[in-house]
């Protein structure tokens, strides 16, 4: 689904105000850095904790308050440290947008070491690939900020530590300033979308839309003084045309639309997939990016080994070719450099190139010494073949693996390619004494591991799941493997859910009518010297199923 932003200056004045009015006076009890651009800020406010999310990201920039869990990563940024220390402790005082723009100015009281109050202010800009979040004193001093911007990269602003901090607004007019914004109204030749963005600040075109085609009966100027006085929230999203559109109200007339309770609960069901995604892809960037070079350097690799082995398969015609030099010795004169003969077999003419430097019977050698060689080389060879084809399939594995793992999830994937030789050992200052695996209960109350990648695979399936206990897995894909902690015979509901974890967790997730072998656990045994948590298994059933994501997300879930 297109995403059509419609996070302007109007619906950011609107969500500031929904903000403050459940943040102001809270307490800021964490900073924590969820990717490289995302920060999460778990304010308690009135005995209620709250989870404000920040995004700088280039294509959804966004802020919101969420409900739902993130993974934190144990290692956090500088900048993120750096916002840990001025602000963890401090409270909120208001939150407010600036000037019908689409900054946000955090307004934040806290206390310095000698116990001494201090106030920050923290600035986020939501200004798509300038997206930014700058920290400063009560008298706009830079602290740090997310992006710095040096004297000499731009002409307009610096946003260095020390520097004062201006936000970067233009010469349109504020819709709020309501008797200039008519009196600019009025000098406009034509009433367009185009105009109205032109002139005015914060007006996005889904907004620049609504203005420029007022109700019958109505004029400009009275339809632009009830959007900026009368209109009040009503948080609407509505399919238009196969594309994903939202505002603060309901401008969406016949279309498919729901509302929302607040423009936090809006933003978090428009971008909680997609700001998930984003993540992911931001710290699976260099992880994906080393197995799918490694991929390629193995498929090159393969085809070559695959091209030497038939060279070495076909070396026969060396020891023919050394065999008619030894049966022609005394035709073969003194520095010749070929030798014309028929072959024994077939009595096709050869041509038998020679060193003429060289007797016959060393030129004669020289053959048998390349043919044993090339024969020797046939074992060696088929060695590294199956040695690349089972990176090959390790790769692939991973490449999958990697498709639907969490942020704890692609860590341990780090690990294992450490632990294999294959990245530079990382120093781990907490390590785990046992992979992470999922925990999920059907609607029976079944309890369900799932491992999402090979360390977590290997431990459920080889070390937690009893014998007798059933076992998952897709049959055409790689996945997950999935155990039930059931030794008993299986209602079709729990061999369902459990066909489900396998299908969804598995590169067959977009696929439909998913095979998924089932046995018990007793039957599945690893492949010995086989990277990877390949299994053999046997006495197996097999269901089809299509993976639904609502469905796995109603399931109940903890990470062990």
């Amino acid at each position: 689904m297109v995403i059509f932003m419609s996070l302007d200056g109007r619906f950011i004045h609107f969500l500031c105000a929904e903000l403050s009015g459940d943040l102001a006076g809270g307490r800021i009890q964490k900073v924590y850095q969820l990717s490289r651009t995302d920060f999460l800020l778990v304010i308690r406010n009135d005995r209620i904790t709250n989870q404000l999310y920040l995004s700088l990201s280039t294509t959804y920039p966004r802020l919101y308050l969420t409900k739902l869990h993130y993974d934190k990563p144990e290692t956090p940024s500088g900048f993120c440290m750096l916002l840990r220390k001025h602000l963890e402790g401090s409270l909120v005082e208001s939150i407010t947008a600036l000037a019908g723009d689409r900054i946000v100015k955090v307004a934040i009281k806290g206390h310095d070491d000698l116990g001494g109050e201090i106030n920050y202010r923290l600035f986020l800009e939501i200004l798509g690939r300038y997206a930014n979040l700058v920290l400063t004193d009560l008298d706009d001093r830079i602290i740090d900020a997310f992006i710095r911007i040096g004297p000499f990269d731009n002409n307009q602003r610096t946003i260095e530590k020390g520097a004062l901090y201006l936000p970067p607004f233009d010469n349109k007019t504020n819709p709020e300033n309501l008797d200039e914004a008519l009196l600019v109204l009025e000098g406009m030749a034509d009433i367009t979308p185009k105009n109205l963005i032109a002139n005015f600040r914060g007006i996005s075109p889904l907004c620049a839309n609504y203005l420029a085609s007022p109700p019958a009966m109505t004029s400009i100027s009275d339809h632009f003084t009830s959007f900026v006085k009368s209109i009040k929230p009503k948080p609407t999203l509505a399919h238009v045309d196969g594309k994903l559109k939202f505002y603060y109200f309901d401008l969406f007339y016949d279309n498919e639309k729901v509302h929302f309770p607040t423009l936090s609960a809006l933003l978090e069901e428009v971008y909680a997939d997609l700001g998930r995604e984003e993540r992911l892809r931001q710290i699976s960037k260099n992880l994906l990016q080393f197995v799918k070079r490694e991929l390629e350097r193995n498929l090159v690799k393969l085809e070559k080994l695959t091209t030497d082995l038939e060279v070495a398969r076909g070396a026969d015609h060396l020891r023919q070719k050394g065999d008619l030099i030894l049966a022609n010795l005394y035709n073969i004169k003194s520095h010749q450099d070929k030798l014309i003969a028929s072959a024994f077999e077939t009595d096709a003419v050869i041509e038998i190139p020679l060193d003429p430097l060289m007797t016959p019977i060393q030129n004669a050698n020289q053959y048998f010494k390349r043919y044993k060689k090339m024969r020797t080389s046939v074992a060696h060879i088929e060695e590294q073949i199956n040695l690349t084809k089972q990176e090959i399939r390790y790769f692939s594995l991973i490449d999958s693996q990697i498709q639907y793992a969490s942020q704890p999830d692609l860590d341990e994937i780090s690990e294992e390619l450490s632990q294999r030789g294959f990245t530079r050992k990382r120093i781990v200052r907490h390590k785990r004494k046992q992979p992470r695996y999922d925990t999920y209960y059907d609607a029976l109350g079944k309890e369900i591991l799932v491992g999402k990648n090979n360390l977590q695979n290997d431990f459920i399936t080889h070390q937690v799941a009893k014998p007798e206990e059933w076992w998952f897995h897709t049959k055409d894909y790689h996945g997950a493997h999935v155990v039930v902690r059931d030794t008993g015979a299986l209602q079709e509901t729990t061999i369902r859910t459990a066909a489900q974890l396998a299908s969804f967790f598995s590169k067959g997730r977009h696929s439909a009518s998913v095979p998924v072998d089932y046995t018990k656990k007793r039957f599945v045994k690893k492949i010995f010297g086989e990277l990877g948590s390949f299994v053999n298994y046997q006495n197996h059933k097999t269901i089809y199923i299509d993976p639904d994501k609502e469905f796995i997300e109603k399931l109940k879930r903890k990470t062990k």
